[in-house]
């Protein structure tokens, strides 16, 4: 029942992720709690996944700061190497969700995240978009 009431409260989270290697659809629970998480569909020239968590070490009502650290799965493009690799790798994103309207929901996003593989070196990506809440 706790379960139950818990879902019914969920808040479901959408946006789009524009990054210098590749764009990202995102899926996650409320970016306004402390911890959240994300589901990032990655788009290019394959399809990747990124599944991460995060925890905002600030929240205020008009910007959230968060760290978080990610899996990526399937294939993911290295700007260095100039090729999709089909590998998993580990992100550290960091960012800042900025929401300078009345409506909350809707908010703009900065966001930068080392990279590492195992075999393939890393980088560092970085981008912008944006996000809605659903509540």
């Amino acid at each position: 029942m706790m379960g139950l009431v818990s879902m019914a409260n969920a808040q479901v989270s959408a946006g789009i992720n524009f990054q210098n290697t590749r764009t990202f659809i995102t899926v996650g629970t409320n970016p306004d709690k402390e911890f959240f998480g994300e589901a990032r569909l990655g788009l290019g020239r394959a399809v990747g996944l990124e599944l991460v968590g995060a925890y905002n070490f600030v929240q205020k009502s008009d910007v959230n700061a968060y760290v978080g650290v990610g899996l990526g799965l399937f294939d993911h493009y290295h700007p260095r190497r100039d090729r999709y690799y089909d590998d998993n790798y580990l992100v550290i994103p960091f960012g800042v969700l900025i929401k300078p309207f009345d409506n909350k929901n809707f908010g703009f996003l900065i966001e930068a995240a080392p990279v590492f593989y195992n075999d393939y070196g890393s980088y560092l990506r970085g981008g912008i978009g944006f996000k809605y809440t659903f509540r």
